[in-house]
């Protein structure tokens, strides 16, 4: 019977070790997040700057997509220490933008304007790339405009002033950030709303799934 690695369970010697190595170097090559510095710059409510600093292993080239809607725009402003692979193009209701990173850490950085009705939403570009699962070395940041009072956000930060910090298991998919002059409590929108059913669904789902697996 010949294994998935394509060595016997007879094989001995210096070939046993060569296909141990194989095997060992095929789970090494699995790319993988090993973390993630996100800093979201909130200049108005429908518009914000995203850079991002990333670590990956063994990985060639990486996908990173982002959700864009009807009357969203998005810009790319940097890259270092990756090469861009062609041109950011649409795929779906994503923008896919493909990097080559020279080294396992690289940085991007880009702005978003959004829609009214997604107001306070800025999208992630994500790394098509999992975290190992285990590790919480995902670092949010965000920055709201001087002097505004933040509102509950998604995930939840730690503020200090107009400054907000998060660390996550993963890179969500965008950050919620509601905020309100000084002086002002900041309400909840229809945009939160929605956005915390879609998680709260997402949650159960997840809890479902675990329960039937077992």
């Amino acid at each position: 019977m010949i294994t998935k690695t394509g060595c016997s369970p007879g094989t001995k010697g210096t070939l046993a070790v060569a296909c141990v190595l194989t095997a060992s170097s095929a789970v090494i090559a699995a790319p993988v997040l090993r973390n993630a510095d996100v800093r979201v710059t909130v200049t108005s409510p429908t518009s914000c700057e995203v850079r991002m600093a990333l670590t990956v292993d063994g990985a060639g080239e990486i996908d990173h997509r982002l959700e864009t809607v009807a009357g969203s725009r998005t810009e790319l402003v940097e890259t270092r220490g990756a090469e861009r692979v062609g041109e950011v193009r649409a795929i779906g209701r994503t923008q896919s933008l493909v990097l080559r990173p020279a080294q396992p850490a690289y940085e991007f950085s880009y702005r978003v304007r959004q829609p009214e009705h997604l107001r306070d939403r800025c999208p992630i570009w994500l790394p098509a790339v999992p975290a190992d699962g285990r590790s919480r070395e995902v670092r949010l940041y965000v920055d709201l405009p001087q002097g505004a009072q933040p509102g509950g956000s998604m995930p939840a930060f730690i503020w200090s002033g107009n400054q907000g910090s998060a660390r996550l298991g993963h890179v969500p998919a965008f950050v919620r950030a509601p905020f309100a002059p000084e002086g002002v409590a900041p309400g909840w929108s229809i945009g939160s709303i929605m956005d915390a059913a879609a998680v709260l669904v997402f949650v159960a789902a997840s809890v479902v799934w675990v329960w039937r697996r077992r």
